[in-house]
């Protein structure tokens, strides 16, 4: 179904459903507001085995009642994460462990997430890490964007994307992510650490 000649954007809205709810539709939003400014991109929706295309199903009609107009190539799949993110030219990605994934495969990235506004607000102040992002967290240095809460919306994504986009952007990210990849090691002891970080954060989800 998809063109290795054009473009693939890759969304992951996360493995719960909340996230799917909250994510997905801004996701959508941003996958409009590209293809109506670069006609040949392709749009795959990374479904985690822990999630159910009905959900996917219910975001889309939501989107096409509102009058979103949604890309022509735009499919989604399940159990494939790897697949896409191999395939792929860059990724849209939730905040969590599907973050250090991407890394490791070497797909440049904008990190996202958006929870309930109270939760942000009550929350926020609880939170040490400077960064959401697991390979950020890694890296100890924004290598990825990181689009959070207010700052998530179609504009601020479609922006980052275009710019990963670009030859030299997308090349340097790459770089940058084999570099970071490469400390962590045949024990893990960096992403242990680092998951130990995204638990506390788990108060958000």
């Amino acid at each position: 179904q998809l063109d290795s000649a054009k473009p693939i954007v890759a969304l992951l809205a996360g493995s719960r459903h909340k996230e799917i709810v909250r994510i997905l539709p801004v996701m959508l939003e941003t996958a409009s507001l590209m293809a109506e400014k670069k006609q040949d991109l392709q749009f795959v929706i990374a479904l985690s085995s822990t999630r159910k295309f009905s959900e996917i199903e219910t975001a889309v009609n939501k989107a096409k009642a509102k009058g979103l107009r949604l890309p022509e190539t735009l499919i989604s799949v399940k159990d494939e994460t790897c697949e896409v993110l191999n395939a792929a030219n860059v990724v849209a990605v939730t905040s969590g462990t599907a973050t250090l994934e991407t890394a490791i495969i070497g797909t440049p990235m904008a990190i996202v997430y958006k929870t309930s506004p109270l939760n942000y607000k009550l929350l926020r102040p609880l939170i040490s890490v400077e960064h959401f992002g697991l390979i950020n967290l890694i890296a100890e240095e924004r290598l990825a964007a990181e689009l959070i809460q207010d700052d998530f919306t179609s504009e601020t994504l479609s922006e980052e994307l275009f710019r990963l986009l670009e030859p030299q952007a997308n090349e340097n990210m790459r770089e940058k992510l084999r570099e970071v990849t490469k400390t962590l090691g045949h024990g893990g002891a960096s992403k242990r650490a680092a998951q130990a970080i995204l638990r506390e954060m788990e108060i958000f989800c």
